[in-house]
């Protein structure tokens, strides 16, 4: 979904893969056994722990520490990560659109005024039928009725004002209760799909706390190599000086001692790309030092009982299964588009002209009771389009479905591998601990090579690396698993 959800992994595991790689030292030449009395002298190379190094070593070691949980804290408060902030506005919209969609049912109200300059002014008299009439006769002898008042009504003036307010109001329009209900239902299909997205938001953080934290041990291990090959390399030279090893023994160890300074640096550098990237997704701008969270602790169960509470939990099949419920509504609406629409409005009107009533309002009120015969074809293509919708919003439920049970089957599977791989790398460092302190012990007793004591250390090193790696990858996978099952996170962002 998101290229958050293993951004720790490929911080880490990209200056990893150069580590514990190099080849070991070929043997050319007749070298013997080193003289014991040399051996004694000199020592052979001590074996660093981890827990030695320096602190200045660490790329902000002197900088406050920060946990896992207040980075977290961090990243959703105000200023923190911008993508939380995206996904509550997102809400906001959800919830405006049904204020917007209750609106179709409530009354609309509109006023207007117009100012309106005409070239001629219509005026036309017209008799006061309240002043009465004179009775007179004509010069033919008939009778003829004389207004007593005369008014000269304005039909039209030169300026002329007219003002009117309207208000509107739907009865009985069925497509808008169903728009209502999609809306709401909107609203939840939004809150389900920030939720996973904020949680995948959250993961790619974690993960990335995580491989900060492995980024930190291989600074470590890398440092320890570092004085290790130092140390080879001291020997070495001594071992030159006195003309009992050739001078390719000592260039060799130099190039080792080369190789190990620029693993540590490129484990320096992984270290601070990941602290960075945490920062650009925690809003934390001041530098900072990490420290070991507590391990994630995997869920348990079968792979059925996994599965089944994945179905149940994973919010982004939530929200899949509510736009099927939306498509269900929007079919429900175009079948009622075929049904009347009664609606009431009334209007209240003022022009600066009497007119032949001589008042200069008036208002009406009216119920209409309307249905459209023929739309041009426009709602039988909108029951096409929903229709399809909702076959699509099925399909991909169940894409979704399917998604879920293999992301449970596969992190499992993770899992597993990892822990195995993880057994199997300690057991690496065992080995090759218990060989490179072997050596050693033959080397002060003249019964091993230089090169022999260099292949040990080199085997031991590599080891290391391996248990960083396969520790990282647990906790990438348990992590994983717990998202894959819907656990990971809250349940509802806000």
């Amino acid at each position: 979904m998101n290229p958050l959800r293993m951004l720790a992994v490929p911080l880490l595991l990209a200056p990893l893969s150069a580590f514990g790689q190099q080849e070991p030292p070929s043997r050319v030449g007749n070298e013997e056994p080193g003289s014991p009395q040399i051996q004694g002298e000199l020592g052979a190379p001590p074996i660093l722990d981890i827990g030695e190094t320096p602190p200045e070593v660490i790329p902000d070691s002197g900088a406050p520490v920060i946990s896992l949980d207040e980075l977290l804290q961090r990243a959703e408060a105000t200023g923190g990560n911008q993508d939380l902030v995206v996904l509550r506005e997102r809400l906001v919209q959800a919830n405006e659109s049904v204020t917007r969609a209750w609106s179709v049912l409530l009354p609309q109200v509109n006023a207007a005024v117009t100012y309106t300059r005409n070239q001629h002014e219509a005026v036309i008299p017209f008799p006061n039928f309240a002043a009465g009439f004179t009775q007179g006769t004509n010069p033919d002898g008939s009778a003829s009725l004389t207004p007593n008042e005369t008014l000269n009504i304005a039909i039209q003036k030169f300026n002329q004002w007219n003002a009117v307010g309207s208000a509107s109001m739907p009865i009985l329009l069925m497509p808008a209760y169903f728009g209502i209900s999609a809306a709401n239902l909107g609203v939840t299909a939004t809150e389900q799909s920030i939720t996973y997205a904020r949680n995948q938001l959250i993961l790619g953080i974690t993960q990335a706390y995580y491989g900060a934290v492995a980024s930190r041990r291989l600074i470590e291990v890398s440092y320890s190599q570092v004085q290790t090959q130092k140390e080879q390399e001291r020997v070495a030279k001594a071992q030159f000086d006195v003309g009992q090893v050739p001078k390719v023994n000592f260039l060799r160890a130099a190039v080792s001692r080369a190789q190990a300074e620029q693993d540590l640096v490129r484990a320096q550098n992984a270290y601070v790309t990941t602290k960075l990237a945490l920062q650009q997704l925690t809003g934390v701008a001041e530098p900072f030092d990490i420290t070991t969270p507590a391990p994630v602790v995997a869920p348990d169960g079968s792979i059925d009982e996994l599965i089944r509470v994945g179905l149940e939990n994973r919010q982004d099949l939530a929200a899949s299964r509510t736009s099927v419920d939306i498509a269900n509504r929007v079919v429900k609406s175009y079948y009622w588009q075929y049904a009347p629409v009664i609606s009431a409005n009334g209007q209240y009107l003022w022009a600066n002209t009497g007119g032949f009533s001589g008042q200069n309002t008036s208002w009406l009120a009216q119920v209409t009771a309307s249905i459209k015969i023929f739309d041009g074809g426009a709602r039988y293509a909108d029951g096409r389009i929903a229709r399809s919708q909702r076959r699509q919003a099925e399909a991909q439920a169940i894409s979704n479905e399917r998604s879920v049970v293999q992301d449970v089957q596969n992190g499992l599977l993770n899992l597993e591998s990892a822990r195995a791989n993880l057994i199997k790398a300690e057991e690496q460092v065992r080995l090759a601990t218990e060989n490179a302190d072997l050596v050693r012990s033959q080397y002060d007793a003249g019964a091993a090579t230089y090169l022999d004591v260099v292949d040990a250390y080199n085997a031991r090193f590599a080891s290391q690396v391996q248990v960083v790696t396969n520790e990282l990858n647990v906790q990438v996978a348990s992590l994983e698993l717990t998202r894959s099952i819907g656990k990971f996170g809250v349940q509802q962002f806000r």
